[in-house]
């Protein structure tokens, strides 16, 4: 039987200016928490648009994600660099992050694993137990700083038989390719994101040297909607890499969310695009992927470790 997390890219837009479409997306997700065996939800970051400017659309985002905890799903935020207090022009602080969505969040929670920094949410995981399936999923600030993918390094290493997903609000950019310097909105280029790695930085320095890793998700970037690439761990893994975020698109988005549906029996991982205004699934160029569950199967002959959305 599958099951399914799901991935929620950028709201902030949702969160300023159409909040309807805001709670659309949740309430759709809660109502097919059942239907759909959904196991875990990620938030991919900037879930606001205005740092600590607005309370308001804090006030909004925690009623409509809400809905998704009392549903008793696991969910995991990875802080985009709007929802730091002054959107990084100065520092890391992230004040109404932690009050809104703090660590108070997980207390009791039997899936939670721990933090990075006590009492403070920007770098947490979760060990889930899926139908016998082990899962690691950590969520990272936003250009992570070294002494964070250091604490990373050890999560990952102390639970090799969990299957590790990773949710950062940059790693990809928008041609298939990992966020780099020269590549608009990178990290490093944020004055308050001290000590601040990119995309190929999180690659190199930490992702490519665990083996139990499968899946990396980000947002973040515009004006694309879709990248996505699979490229091989040191350890012979494939590590499935996925940008999305539809945040300039019409209305904020429409709520739209990667489902991940995960057929273990069937060794596969299939991605898809949902959006709760039209009650449908969306078909664009690179919104649907089917994944090998493991880098020992494989699916009609092809060599996965080409797979790259868009191509260049």
């Amino acid at each position: 039987m599958s099951f399914s997390f799901v991935v929620i890219p950028d709201t902030q837009i949702m969160a300023k200016h159409h909040p309807e479409s805001f709670a659309a997306m949740t309430r759709w997700i809660a109502e097919q928490a059942g239907p759909l065996r959904i196991r875990a939800v990620l938030h991919l970051g900037d879930v606001v648009d205005s740092g600590a400017r607005s309370e308001r659309e804090w006030e909004l985002a925690r009623n409509a994600l809400g809905l998704i905890e009392r549903r008793g799903i696991p969910l995991l935020i990875a802080p985009g660099n709007h929802d730091y207090d002054n959107l990084l022009a100065n520092d890391r602080s992230l004040t109404m992050f932690n009050r809104f969505f703090g660590a108070h969040r997980y207390a009791g929670a039997e899936w939670f694993g721990g933090s990075f920094e006590e009492d403070r949410a920007e770098n947490v995981y979760a060990r889930l137990n899926v139908d016998g399936t082990p899962f690691l999923v950590l969520a990272l600030e936003f250009g992570p700083r070294d002494e964070v993918l250091a604490w990373a390094d050890d999560v990952l290493r102390r639970y090799p038989d969990h299957r590790a997903i990773v949710v950062t609000h940059c790693h990809m950019y928008i041609h298939g390719e990992r966020s780099k310097p020269g590549d608009a909105h990178n990290p490093k280029t944020y004055p308050g994101a001290h000590g601040a790695n990119d995309g190929e930085d999180l690659w190199q320095k930490c992702f490519r040297k665990h083996g139990n890793l499968i899946a990396v998700y980000s947002g973040h970037q515009v004006p694309a909607h879709v990248s996505y690439r699979i490229d091989r761990g040191d350890e012979g893994n494939l590590v499935f890499q996925s940008f999305q975020n539809w945040q300039e698109a019409p209305n904020g988005g429409d709520g739209r969310i990667r489902i991940v549906r995960f057929d273990i029996e069937g060794g596969t991982i299939g991605h898809s695009v949902f959006n709760p205004r039209t009650n449908r699934y969306e078909t664009e160029d690179g919104f649907e992927v089917d994944i090998p569950f493991s880098e020992t199967q494989q699916l009609s002959g092809r060599d996965w470790t080409t797979l790259r959305h868009p191509r260049l």
